[in-house]
């Protein structure tokens, strides 16, 4: 008869070859939070723990998962494309645990919110501490970060809110404005120094920098046509530099790379952790919002409403050093 093997963290059980479900569940709390150490307090561990267990899932995918710099960690190409797998296979695990635990009407609370991946990393994972604290320590809280950053993410079966720019249909009552949209210019201490007399004169004169720039298959994100509108537009043609994200942007900004567009309630860890600084005089509002919208599977459930008060009085107070209009 044969054994079940174990070679390192890789479990061959027949068919099925994959890492324990606790390296899996440090991957995806790291993944959501950009940040070992805030993986660790998540899930009670230590930051050396999350660590060895990246480096071993590493280690048998033959493959890097995560871009490391001074402010966290960003998944690669590779690490979202596993990132999304995990999702799948431990959202099917938590789905079939929550059916089995309703047939016996036990289990705890749970909120689960869809986002855009950076509102996800940059706006409910910097609040994340202090919603679990106002609905309670005994009330799960699930972010599912969305493929599309800029795009409504799809809803699931299993979301009770979506985190969206575009709020279409649904009652006043199901939804609420958890910010307001502005953008400004930011660019890491060192490119500011090193381009400070140009930076400090009028837009006019920026045309022999570098704008860092989105796809154009991310419409809807943070335009500089739209800042240019309002702020002024370079006498020479700008000079783009095309990332494939906003998140990958913004880090070439840390890098030095470039001027990057930041969102006010999106930015404030970069400018906190000093990494980047604010070029260019006020943000620019665009008219947008971003919604907190119930799904009919969230709207009767009080944890869910708690969220939902809890994002609306969130959206009112400081953001990055800033006051929301």
């Amino acid at each position: 008869m044969g054994r079940n093997r174990t070679t390192g963290t890789l479990i061959d059980h027949g068919p099925y070859r994959v890492p324990p479900t606790s390296v899996l569940i440090a991957f995806e709390s790291a993944a959501r939070h950009g940040n070992f150490s805030q993986a660790a307090r998540e899930l009670h561990t230590s930051q050396s723990a999350i660590s060895r267990h990246i480096a071993s899932l590493e280690k048998h995918l033959s493959e890097r998962l995560f871009d490391r710099s001074r402010i966290g960690v960003s998944l690669t190409d590779a690490g979202q494309r596993y990132h999304e797998a995990v999702l799948i296979g431990l959202g099917a695990l938590r789905d079939g645990a929550a059916e089995v635990a309703a047939l016996s009407g036990t289990g705890p609370p749970e909120v689960t919110v869809a986002c855009p991946d950076e509102a996800s990393q940059l706006f409910m994972m910097q609040r994340f501490d202090a919603l679990w604290a106002a609905l309670g320590e005994d009330v799960r809280v699930r972010i599912l970060p969305g493929a599309d950053a800029l795009a409504p993410p799809p809803s699931g079966p299993s979301a009770d809110m979506i985190l969206t720019w575009e709020a279409q249909g649904g009652a006043p009552r199901h939804r609420v404005v958890v910010a307001t949209e502005a953008i400004g210019v930011f660019c890491s201490p060192g490119y500011a120094a090193a381009h400070a007399d140009v930076l400090n004169g009028p837009v006019a004169d920026w045309g022999g920098l570098t704008f860092l720039a989105l796809p154009d298959c991310e419409e809807g994100g943070p335009s500089w046509e739209r800042w240019f509108e309002v702020a002024g537009r370079p006498a020479a043609a700008p000079r783009y530099a095309v990332a494939a994200s906003h998140a990958h942007a913004l880090e070439e900004a840390v890098a030095g790379r470039g001027l990057v567009l930041g969102w006010r309630h999106l930015i404030g860890r970069h400018v906190e952790a000093g990494t980047l600084v604010m070029q260019g005089g006020a943000f620019v509002a665009t008219g947008r919002c971003l919604h907190a919208v119930l799904t009919a599977k969230g709207r009767d459930q009080p944890p869910v409403r708690a969220c939902m008060a809890f994002l609306a009085v969130a959206s009112r107070q400081r953001a990055g050093g800033w006051d929301e209009p």
